[in-house]
């Protein structure tokens, strides 16, 4: 690839180690939209209205199962392990809502970002690779081939910018798929 030309899925993919991977070009293009997006919530609405939703939503499961109780009836499994998924998922939608130690809201498009890259990497190799500097090339590649600036401000490549998004991916095991 030359050094001024924007990177493709297939590139991302080969950096992956999923090169010829039917799949993972799916992956890829199916989330591109998601990091793509020029939505980025500066004001906390988007973060704070997905974190009352799965709030009401787990109360709902809650009622529903005491409800199948009331009735004397099994309560379903699914219901169960919805409240137990979003059970760990609210610490993740709070955590999207907190500045960094910088003063700036995460941007939620970096960690899909990571997610996605990770997820394959993940199918490829034994390791979670956030300190590789080739997960975290095709991180970058991932996300300028999504139609998003480079994410170092000087155009330098830095690509550790993207270690803290692997580890934090990395420690909760992303189910993307």
């Amino acid at each position: 690839m030359k050094a001024d030309a924007k990177p493709t899925l297939e590139d991302v993919a080969a950096l992956l180690g999923a090169n010829g991977a039917d799949w993972a070009i799916d992956r890829l293009r199916r989330y591109a939209r998601a990091v793509r997006s020029d939505k980025k919530d500066p004001d906390d609405t988007f973060d704070r209205l997905a974190h009352e939703a799965a709030l009401q939503l787990q109360l709902w499961l809650r009622v529903e199962a005491q409800a199948y109780d009331a009735l004397g009836e099994d309560c379903p499994n699914e219901l169960y392990q919805a409240d137990t998924a979003l059970t760990e998922l609210l610490p993740l939608i709070e955590a999207y809502r907190r500045p960094t130690k910088r003063g700036k809201k995460i941007d939620q498009r970096r960690h899909i970002c990571a997610g996605i890259c990770a997820s394959i990497w993940r199918e490829f190799h034994p390791t979670s690779g956030a300190n590789s500097d080739i997960l975290q090339q095709a991180c970058e590649d991932y996300w300028q081939a999504c139609d998003q600036p480079p994410t170092a401000a000087d155009h330098s490549g830095h690509l550790r910018n993207w270690e803290w998004f692997l580890a934090t991916n990395s420690a909760k095991k992303s189910g993307i798929r």
